[in-house]
């Protein structure tokens, strides 16, 4: 969740630049379940951040 929607351009995870998906799953793969991480991202053109826990794959 983490207020996270689809739509939602993640740009940054921990102020780490993320240039696209393949990107986006090597850094989340290297945290650990139940970590926290800030994701910065974009939505309708505006810049935020969202402080998520990241679960266990299923």
């Amino acid at each position: 969740s983490g207020g996270l929607q689809v739509g939602d351009v993640i740009t940054k995870l921990d102020g780490i630049p993320v240039t696209g998906k393949t990107d986006l799953t090597a850094q989340v793969r290297a945290l650990a379940a139940g970590s926290s991480a800030t994701v910065t991202y974009v939505r309708d053109g505006k810049a935020a951040q969202a402080d998520v826990t990241l679960g266990a794959l299923k």
